[in-house]
């Protein structure tokens, strides 16, 4: 084990301590090692999230353009709040608890199957696990923003407000780039 790390069993319990809303990225230990060994996780999981999806084409690259998106976007509202030595924790806060969202959402996605041509086709079971979908999503933009108001020592309000430009930002940028709304 890399003593650089955390054990699994302590970076478990603190990714679900995020997810329930309780504690802080502060809680998370300050380890670049970690950020990287997240980051490389996220990226792989996100693309074998897509080829479920059946945008395994993009999916590399809508994965690395996500996490970009949020790991400089931290950076910036880190640092205009004159927080930018948070970066590291924050940032591995975010991309764990993004790994934890997207462990949620795969089983749902694989159950769900491709999207069909037009909302027309779309099953029962398909709506279902849509609004599931949406509902775990909710869940990771609400937690997102708690991590965010705890490295900014911002108000809930405004860290929620950053979060979802953020997600409003990713859309775009991978609408224009891939031709797809996310």
């Amino acid at each position: 084990m890399n003593p650089a790390l955390p054990p699994r069993p302590e970076l478990a319990r603190l990714v679900v301590d995020l997810c329930r809303l309780r504690g802080g990225p502060q809680d998370v230990p300050y380890s670049p090692n970690l950020l990287v060994a997240l980051f490389v996780a996220g990226i792989a999981l996100d693309t074998l999230g897509g080829s479920i999806n059946a945008d395994a084409g993009t999916a590399l690259a809508s994965s690395l353009l996500s996490n970009g998106v949020v790991l400089a976007l931290c950076w910036i509202a880190l640092t205009i709040r004159g927080q930018g030595n948070r970066y590291v924790q924050t940032a591995s806060a975010l991309l764990a608890c993004s790994f934890a969202f997207t462990l949620l959402q795969l089983p749902l996605a694989w159950l769900g199957g491709p999207p069909p041509a037009t909302a027309a086709e779309l099953g029962g079971l398909q709506i279902l696990l849509g609004w599931a979908m949406i509902a775990v999503f909710l869940w990771q933009v609400a937690v997102s923003a708690h991590i965010m108001r705890h490295a900014m020592d911002a108000p809930y309000g405004l860290a929620l407000a950053l979060v979802v430009a953020w997600v409003l930002a990713y859309w775009a940028l991978d609408g224009a780039l891939f031709g797809a709304s996310a």
